[in-house]
């Protein structure tokens, strides 16, 4: 019959290795922890980034595919075009669409009106044909991408739009 370490080892100090060993179990979950916590956004060290209108400057392309919802029934979407944001919160922009499969329009022309605030966070409102689209953005500090999501109801429209030229 053949005996565990743990068997061979005598009661006391038993106690002795299971508590170190529970011991460096804590330490290495607390370094974890710590090295997690450090890594969060909020801890990052430095400014804090800092935007403005002026932030989104340039030509920037998307391609989205989307959802549009009504009476409970959703349809595939898609968009792909351009925009030309001027720094100053006004933009241009050329847009083709195809809703449940049908296309709505090719190079339609666009315009928005937009701000941006300190934290990057702003809002955008786009206009194409007769149609409004308000959409919450999410900028890069350097201006070279921003994320978007529509928050009209019946849309599901989210994506990101990437500086061309600047």
């Amino acid at each position: 019959m053949s005996r565990s370490v743990f068997d061979r080892i005598r009661p006391r100090r038993r106690i002795t290795v299971l508590a170190s060993a529970c011991a460096a179990l804590a330490a290495t979950g607390a370094l974890v922890l710590t090295g997690t916590a450090s890594a969060a956004p909020g801890a990052a060290t430095g400014p804090a980034p800092s935007c403005s209108n002026a932030t989104l400057n340039g030509t920037y392309t998307f391609g989205y595919i989307s959802w549009t919802i009504s009476n409970g029934t959703s349809s595939p979407a898609s968009e792909a075009g351009f925009d030309t944001f001027n720094g100053r919160g006004t933009s241009t922009g050329v847009i083709t669409a195809v809703y449940g499969g049908v296309v709505a329009g090719i190079n339609v022309p666009d315009t928005s009106i937009y701000t941006i605030n300190a934290d990057c966070i702003g809002t955008i409102v786009f206009h194409s044909g007769s149609n409004v689209y308000h959409f919450t953005v999410y900028v890069s500090p350097s201006g070279n991408s921003f994320s978007l999501i529509n928050t009209d109801a019946g849309n599901a429209v989210a994506g990101t739009e990437t500086r061309v030229t600047g």
